[in-house]
Order: structure tokens, then sequence, then C-alpha cells
């Protein structure tokens, strides 16, 4: 065997997941950051209701909840 291919054999292969430039990401990685990106926009537009209610307090989760409603509910028209 050759010396190039003495190192192939002893430097194990990366992924396409665990690429240096990351440019690539396993497909758990990109669920996880959709469902950061969803959370994110939930939360934004739960506040958004907050601040329409005149910023009342108590009504967290009604926010949140009526929030995503909102937002699957426009992703279903789409």
């Amino acid at each position: 065997m050759s010396k190039e291919t003495m190192s192939n054999l002893a430097t194990p292969e990366r992924s396409a997941a665990t690429s240096k430039a990351g440019a690539q990401t396993s497909p758990a990685a990109q669920v996880t950051r959709g469902a950061e990106a969803d959370q994110g926009r939930i939360a934004t537009r739960a506040y958004e209701l907050y601040e329409e209610r005149g910023r009342q307090e108590g009504q967290a989760v009604e926010d949140w909840l009526n929030a995503e409603r909102q937002l699957v509910g426009a992703a279903d028209k789409l």
C-alpha cells in the first residue's frame, strides 16, 4: 500500500454532518434550528398579543397558544 492509502485508512472519514466548514448539517440539527426559529416567531407573536391587550399580566400561556394557532394556521394556508 502507498503511504497515502495508509494515511486514509488511519484517518476516520468525516460525515457530511460534521464537516469542518459546517456547510452541511445533520437532519436533527436542521430540525432543532427550525424548532428554535419557530419558537422565536411564536414568542414574538405572543408578545405582540400581550401588547395588543394593553400589557395585562397573567395571560402568557393563552397568548402563547393563540400565537401558535395563528402561525400554524398561516402555515397551513401556504
